[in-house]
Formats: C-alpha cells, sequence, structure tokens
C-alpha cells in the first residue's frame, strides 16, 4: 500500500512539474486560430490594474488561455460536461441535430463594469445604446435603419433545451427603447420561424448566419427601404458550396468535436468580376477570398474578414446611390446582396484603429444616401459602440 502512494506521489509530482515546465519553456500564443480570437498575453503591473481587480483577471486569463495543450483539455472538458448530463460546456449549449449555441456572456454595465458569465443584460448599458441610436438618427440627413442580428440562442430556441425567456426580454427591451424616428428591420423572429421550419439560416456550429440568412436579411432590408420590387429572387443565384468542413468559433469554445461541421455556400449571380472591392487602402480580388477556406475561419472568406474601411464599387462607374454601412462582421455576408444596388462602404464599428461613432460626419465624408448599421445583439450588450454614436 506504502508503494502504492508513493508512486501516486511521484505521477502526481511528474505532472505538475512537467506542465510547469512546458509553460515555461513553451513561447506565448497570441492567436488560437482553433477559437479564432486573441489570446492573453502576460498582462502589465500598475497600480491601476493593481487595485481595480483588473490585473488578477488578466493574469487568471493568462493561464488559462496559455495552458500547454489548451486545445486538448478544452476538448476533453466538452465530453466530460456532457457525460456528466450538463448539456453545456464553456456557457456552450449543445441542441439537437448538433446545434450550438453561447448562453454566457460578458455582460458591459453602464459604469463600465463587465459581468462575465452572464444570460442577462444591463437595463442602463441597454438604454444607453438604444440613446445613442436615437442621436445618431436625429442628427443624420438621410435616411437611417438598423438592423440588430440576432444570437443562435436567440433563433435557434426551438433546437436549445434552453428558455427563450432572456431573448425575449431583450428583443422586447430593444423595440420599446428605440423611437419611430429609428427605422428597425426585424429577422429575429423571422429567422426563428425558418429554423423552425428547417431551414439553415445559421451556422450550427459558428455564431453567424448561413448565407441563406443573409439573403432573408437582405429581402428584409429591400422591403424597409421601400424597395421589394427590386429583391433579386433567390432562384436567380447559383449557389456553389465552397466548403463542407467549417468549424466555427461556437464548436471552438465549446470543446465538442463530435460535432459535424456546417457547409459554406456563395451565391452567385456571375456578374462578380464588375466589383472593385478595396480593403483598408488594399483592393481585392472580388467579393470573396477562397484563400480563407483552406484555413479554419471560412467565414472571412465573406469580403476577406475584418477591415476598418472596405468600399464595394461598380466597375462600369454606374450611377448607383451610396449606402454606408456601420457593422460588425455579420454585414460581410449581407454586402455582396445589397452590392447588387448600391455602391457600398462598410465601416468596422467594432475597430479598435478608428473611431466611426461620429454618424452624420461619415455619412457627409463618404456622401451616403443611405445609411444602414448591421450590428449583432451580442455586440449591443457586450460593447459600449453604440452607447457612443451620435
Amino acid at each position: 500500500m506504502k508503494r502504492i502512494e508513493q508512486m501516486t506521489s511521484v505521477l502526481f509530482l511528474t505532472v505538475i512539474f512537467g506542465f510547469a515546465m512546458l509553460f515555461c519553456l513553451m513561447s506565448d500564443r497570441s492567436f488560437s486560430e482553433q477559437e479564432n480570437r486573441s489570446l492573453q498575453k502576460l498582462p502589465t503591473v500598475s497600480v491601476k490594474t493593481l487595485f481595480s481587480g483588473q490585473l488578477s483577471r488578466d493574469v487568471n486569463r493568462y493561464f488559462s488561455d496559455q495552458f500547454p495543450l489548451r486545445d486538448l483539455w478544452v476538448g476533453l472538458k466538452g465530453c466530460l460536461e456532457l457525460a456528466g448530463g450538463k448539456g453545456e460546456n464553456n456557457g456552450i449549449l449543445l441542441g439537437a441535430d448538433g446545434q450550438l449555441a453561447r448562453r454566457k456572456f460578458a455582460v458591459l454595465r453602464a459604469d463600465g463594469s463587465v459581468v462575465t458569465d452572464c444570460d442577462a443584460y444591463d437595463p442602463e448599458h441597454l438604454e444607453a445604446a438604444c440613446h445613442g441610436i436615437t442621436l445618431a438618427a436625429e442628427h443624420l440627413e438621410v435616411p437611417f435603419s438598423v438592423l440588430l442580428t440576432g444570437r443562435n440562442i436567440d433563433v435557434a430556441a426551438s433546437a436549445l433545451d434552453y428558455p427563450s425567456d432572456f431573448s425575449d426580454a431583450l428583443l422586447s427591451a430593444v423595440g420599446n427603447r428605440l423611437p419611430t424616428l429609428v427605422q428597425t428591420i426585424q429577422t429575429v423572429r423571422l429567422l426563428r420561424e425558418k429554423i423552425d421550419s428547417g431551414e439553415t439560416v445559421y451556422y450550427k456550429t459558428d455564431h453567424h448566419w448561413t448565407t441563406l440568412g443573409a439573403y432573408y436579411g437582405y429581402a428584409e432590408t429591400m422591403k424597409a427601404f421601400g424597395m421589394a420590387d427590386e429583391t433579386l429572387p433567390m432562384e436567380q443565384f447559383e449557389k456553389k458550396t465552397v466548403s463542407t468542413s467549417f468549424y466555427g468559433t461556437l464548436w471552438s469554445a465549446g470543446g465538442m468535436k463530435w460535432v459535424a461541421p456546417d457547409e459554406v455556400a456563395f451565391w452567385l449571380l456571375g456578374n462578380e468580376d464588375n466589383f472593385s472591392v478595396v480593403a483598408d487602402g488594399k483592393e481585392l480580388n472580388g467579393l470573396y477570398n477562397v484563400e480563407w477556406l483552406e484555413r479554419k475561419d471560412h467565414y472571412s472568406a465573406f469580403l476577406d474578414g475584418t477591415h476598418d474601411v472596405v468600399t464595394v464599387k461598380h466597375r462600369d462607374r454606374l450611377e448607383r446611390p451610396t449606402l454606408l454601412i456601420l457593422k460588425d462582421s455579420f454585414a460581410n455576408s449581407l454586402a455582396p446582396f445589397l452590392a447588387q444596388h448600391f455602391d457600398l462602404v462598410l465601416l468596422n464599428l467594432s475597430s479598435t484603429r478608428q473611431d466611426f461613432t461620429n454618424v452624420s460626419e461619415l455619412a457627409r465624408q463618404y456622401d451616403a444616401d443611405r445609411v444602414l448599421l448591421v450590428y449583432t445583439l451580442e455586440n449591443v450588450i457586450t460593447a459600449d459602440k453604440l452607447c457612443r454614436l451620435h
């Protein structure tokens, strides 16, 4: 018995010191391609971060993000959590037919503090976000529309064993706080109905809508613009499947490695070469960059992923209205549809390098005929950009 205890102690110490040595010897990673996010670097100590508690939070995130073989442990943890009947891992729910959805978010409060692992929202912060949208609408001299796209947990409720109360409360709260001055484009309840009828309008492993979902967003946007008659019917597009192996951000965070991948499709009209696309001053090879299909983040094939400023214009210099889009990444798969009708200027509202919150000035700068805000409800409750619109 004593020998077994000694062997157990030796094994335990070997594992502990082995991982400690690995941690010291391995270089820190700045980005996780599997999780498609930046990883916490070794934090800098300052009086402010020390006494605010931010330092301890950053240190915890640093050890978590840089832990040796992190991807392996995330997957193992997911298996154990689900085997225990929990139904989720790392705040990611597993629903019917492999549908994944995030239910826990880092919710921003009005005082600037963050509540982690939260499935609600801060009413005061939401009030400030809606006030910012209202200010932008009041100062603009051109039509302004708002498309707040849903989260998976908002639209895929029927596939998840989780109440939709929080989602319904958030949708109602936004609707009640935005005045009639703001033209809102509703898609969440529509896309719920599409999922209930069996249509794949959101990826199962990723937080974005599919190209089909983006088409429905396009159709509703055209209707809101009073251009429903110009909406291109879906039968007119060639639906080209460009990937059958897309594993998105929810798959990576949830560690549910057995869930099947998603398909990614381009909807083509055959005139894609007619558009000039410039991203942050560099001309791209059209509306799609297929090089991303060789990497993990296949969704970035739309408009080459995240850029601060993207313009899409017709090469024949046709006289077309200019649509200014303040956006997050949901707009990337929406843009190819809208580019059939407008010259586009897409500004990354989530940018950490440039400030795109002075909406009326931006509309004048780009000589916009319309302004469209495309922003997911996740960013509404976790970021402060909308609060600063004017």
